[in-house]
């Protein structure tokens, strides 16, 4: 694989947690942040905030199992249960007790897992284009939990498949550049990469989703649900929805954006996310 493309001031790292070979990106000294990426993504995804929070905080942006260039165990149980335990383990490989989290799309799920199943550990979360409701099921990929058509097109994905999703993602096409392409087709490259994007689309909506909605509005969280205009996945009213579900949550509808603000609008969407991380 590549070298992972440089961003001054932060520093590569492979660990072992929880078995798997973790790839992540680390910078900056304060109290901690973790930022999780979305289906399909990596670390790479946080290219542009990572730097400016680390002026203030320590962060750590890891590729979760099956992503990036992190190990894709073919026995890995990759829900969103399976990825929040992950995440727990992550933790407490990196010595942190409690972090704030922000979360892009799946990543964003495993957050909100995260708060309900370990609360101590989410100091609060920022929530991006989080596909929190079964209506909000990522439908261009859905196919691939069809029965036999899906096996299909888990062998089909790659490089033309994501150009076709990134057109689709971005607003500011700008942002569609070679290096991404790169960084985000690697993965799929491999019979084990494919895997685990279209075994997260099978598991997407776990068993107990009616009891988990039902758990949101326990949640003692600040959260920050911020979702693009022009996000195909979660719209206005599925972000509004869970704003209106958490407790202590605030909502933001940001014009001219997609599914992944922190990549297609990080001008906007990075100082939004300062803002929130330093509120008192």
């Amino acid at each position: 694989m590549a070298a992972h493309p440089t961003i001054p001031g932060v520093r590569t790292e492979t660990l072992e947690v929880a078995g798997i070979k973790t790839h992540l990106l680390r910078a900056g000294r304060g109290e901690p942040v973790v930022l999780l990426h979305g289906l399909g993504a990596s670390s790479y995804s946080w290219r542009f905030a990572l730097p400016a929070l680390a002026r203030r905080y320590e962060v750590f942006v890891p590729d979760m199992p099956g992503f990036g260039r992190s190990d894709k165990p073919w026995d890995f149980d990759y829900s969103i249960a399976g990825l929040h335990r992950w995440v727990v383990a992550f933790l407490d490989r990196v010595g942190v007790a409690r972090a704030r989290f922000a979360g892009n799309s799946m990543g964003g799920v495993v957050t909100l897992w995260t708060a309900m199943d370990a609360p101590g550990r989410v100091e609060r979360m920022a929530l991006f284009g989080t596909p929190a409701f079964p209506e909000n099921r990522p439908k261009i990929l859905w196919p691939l939990s069809w029965p036999v058509a899906g096996r299909i097109y888990e062998r089909l994905m790659g490089e033309r498949t994501l150009r076709w999703i990134a057109e689709r993602t971005f607003v500011d096409k700008s942002k569609i550049t070679e290096e991404l392409i790169a960084e985000y087709a690697q993965p799929l490259r491999s019979a084990q990469g494919r895997r685990a994007v279209a075994e997260f689309i099978r598991r997407a909506i776990p068993p107990d989703y009616k009891e988990r909605i039902a758990r949101y509005g326990r949640l003692d969280h600040r959260a920050l649900v911020l979702v693009g205009a022009a996000d195909t996945m979660v719209d206005r009213r599925g972000g509004e929805r869970l704003a209106e579900a958490l407790p202590r949550a605030r909502f933001v509808f940001l014009d001219r954006c997609g599914h992944a603000p922190q990549e297609d609008a990080p001008e906007r969407a990075v100082p939004l996310l300062e803002e929130f991380f330093g509120e008192r």
